[in-house]
């Protein structure tokens, strides 16, 4: 999307970034969720970028403040973030591209059991000190809790007399 954006000066779209990646080394070791959700983070990070420009017209924000999203450095890691998961005794496999699976193997990791029965939205694998550690976010999503507001409430002053 930077390429796209120096090249022609345009925003390249998530939609449309796909056919410009599809050919990449490093998106085709991807599995196809983690390589999408890869794409919907640079998105956004745009969209933010584009929003602020729209903001700085309006006054909201000095041009100084507002910086085009960058690479990651070359020995950087960017965090997995896995929509869907499978749980097989205990454990659930990265989902990895058959091209990464016959050059490293499979990577498995063991699930909460505290979890189980949860509703799942996505799982981050996050890289701590330069790839040395990961940490593991589960994200769940959980039904909103109904607030009841009652109007009718009286308020009660027991040295109030009308």
């Amino acid at each position: 999307m930077r390429q796209f954006y120096f090249a022609e000066g345009e925003y390249l779209r998530y939609e449309s970034n796909y056919h410009y990646c599809k050919d990449n080394e490093n998106y085709q070791l991807l599995q196809t969720d983690i390589a999408q959700q890869t794409l919907k983070v640079v998105d956004k990070s745009f969209k933010s970028f584009f929003n602020l420009i729209q903001k700085k017209w309006e006054g909201l924000y000095r041009f100084e403040q507002i910086r085009i999203p960058k690479y990651l450095n070359k020995p950087g890691y960017f965090p997995l973030i896995i929509p869907r998961i499978k749980v097989k005794n205990g454990y659930f496999n990265i989902p990895i591209s058959l091209k990464f699976k016959t050059k490293y193997g499979t990577v498995k990791i063991p699930f909460p059991e505290r979890l189980v029965g949860k509703n799942l939205k996505e799982v981050r694998i996050i890289p701590r000190f330069n790839a040395s550690f990961f940490e593991v976010e589960f994200i769940t999503e959980e039904e909103p809790q109904l607030v009841v507001k009652s109007d009718n409430a009286r308020f009660y002053r027991p040295w109030f007399r009308q």
